[in-house]
């Protein structure tokens, strides 16, 4: 009887092997589509009398390729972050042969000073000049309004990011309580496993981040300069003050390009962008308009001292003091508009001039053409040449402007590339292949099939047992 007994839990421990097995499998099935999914494999023993004994649930994970793709995905959210920050200004900016960019309307804007210098006392050609020069003037406060406005939306991005990041922090610190307080190899454990992972995976799109394990399956986040982010149950939140331009976490300076600074993903495009980039678009634009006022302030002979030339900083003069917005803020000045009580032939005679003119002289034209196809000295923070004319600086600036975000597109596209390759990698080394699972299930059929069977015969034994005595 004892050798019947032994068989009888023997096959009745498989059936309950079967049974969890059964359980994992299917749940593997059914998570076959879910890229933060583990693939589950039930851990088994077999003791001295026999019995099968399950010892926990592992879940499949590459260490190795979840870091690499996690370095890749935030190299390409910081790109997504530049190109999405520059590419509503620079649609809005134009190219070099747009019509509306700054560059062709400065074209158009010295062409028709050249057609009014043939013939200086022709009032539509003075109309035309002006309506040129209005729309050189509109045309640059349209481009310093499109800045402002991608100013805006980075901030907007950034504060909507920093408050995701945080909110992704806090949940690892509540995970490292939970996975410290539940037993490894357990259901819930690997659950845990699976929502810290996932956690990770999208923390990494916002910044660059180094994981150590830690004790109990917790986790150690920092950034990749080595400031704090998550440590054991503690989260260090991140905030920008957009007075400083600096990012901190917890209070530690992780601005980018700080040697303990957030440097890829999201966060660190919109900050890049926020103090750097588009500081640095908005001096070129602001400058380009700098040099169309002084020209036509320095080289107009009828001006006196702080008198406003043929283009205004809203109206006045040009003060050095106020450069920043400039292009924002630049008009036609109404000496020479008739709408506005002004004159057209100032235009050939000078804005300060009280009476008009000889109609054929045209000696204060040719010295503002000759103003603007001279060379000129621009500042070298702009990244852009100087001492060339305003048109070269015009064509740099488009130029450099366009092929910051061309540059971001295509390392956008480089690093997603690279990242979906590895994610690739990652999922076929810890997901799930229906196919494996599938005969996972036939083997557990037959191996359900043969403890019901073994049950089966132990049993009829028994009755034949029973019915002898």
């Amino acid at each position: 009887m004892s050798g019947i007994n032994s068989a009888f839990n023997i096959a009745r421990s498989g059936l309950t092997i079967n049974s969890q097995w059964s359980e994992i499998v299917s749940g593997n099935i059914a998570n076959a589509d879910n890229a933060d999914y583990g693939r589950r494999t039930l851990s088994r023993t077999s003791t001295e009398s026999g019995n099968v004994l399950a010892t926990g649930v592992q879940r499949a994970a590459d260490a190795s390729l979840t870091r690499m793709y996690r370095e890749e995905l935030a190299r390409a959210m910081r790109q997504d972050a530049l190109s999405t920050g520059l590419t509503a200004y620079t649609t809005g900016l134009g190219s070099l042969d747009d019509p509306n960019s700054p560059m062709q309307l400065l074209n158009q804007f010295q062409t028709s000073f050249d057609f009014l210098f043939n013939d200086p006392g022709q009032t539509s050609l003075q109309q035309a000049t002006l309506q040129s020069a209005q729309s050189l003037a509109r045309g640059l406060n349209r481009v310093s309004n499109n800045l402002d406005t991608a100013v805006g939306e980075t901030r907007q991005r950034l504060a909507s990011d920093i408050t995701e990041t945080n909110k992704l922090l806090n949940q690892l610190a509540d995970l490292n309580s939970k996975m410290a307080n539940t037993e490894p190899g357990s259901a819930l454990y690997v659950t845990l496993e699976d929502q810290q992972t996932a956690s990770l995976n999208r923390l990494a799109e916002y910044v660059d981040i180094k994981v150590t394990p830690s004790e109990r399956g917790m986790v150690d986040v920092r950034t990749m300069g080595g400031a704090r982010l998550v440590e054991r149950e503690g989260a260090f939140n991140l905030a920008y003050d957009s007075g400083t331009g600096q990012l901190t976490a917890g209070g530690v300076d992780v601005t980018p390009g700080r040697t303990t600074g957030v440097n890829e993903g999201l966060l660190a495009g919109h900050v890049e962008l926020l103090n750097d980039i588009l500081p640095k678009v908005r001096l070129q634009i602001d400058e380009f308009a700098r040099g169309l006022v002084q020209t036509f302030e320095n080289a107009d002979a009828s001006l006196g001292a702080g008198d406003a030339g043929l283009f205004t900083d809203a109206g006045g003069a040009y003060d050095p003091g106020a450069l920043t917005g400039l292009a924002g803020r630049i008009t036609v000045n109404d000496a020479v508009d008739p709408s506005a009580g002004g004159a057209l032939w100032r235009l050939r005679d000078g804005i300060g001039a009280t009476t008009s003119g000889s109609q054929g002289d045209s000696s204060q034209i040719d010295a503002f053409i000759a103003a603007l196809d001279g060379p000129q000295s621009f500042n070298g923070s702009t990244g852009l040449p100087t001492g060339i004319s305003l048109s070269e600086f015009g064509a740099a600036m488009i130029a450099n402007q366009q092929d910051a975000r061309a540059r971001a597109d295509k390392a956008f596209e480089n690093y997603a590339t690279s990242a979906a390759s590895v994610d690739d990698a990652r999922l076929n080394a810890q997901g799930v292949n229906i196919d494996d699972e599938l005969q996972q299930l036939l083997l557990i059929e037959k191996s359900y099939a043969a403890n019901a069977q073994v049950i089966s015969t132990l049993s009829d034994m028994l009755d034949a047992l029973l019915a002898a005595t």
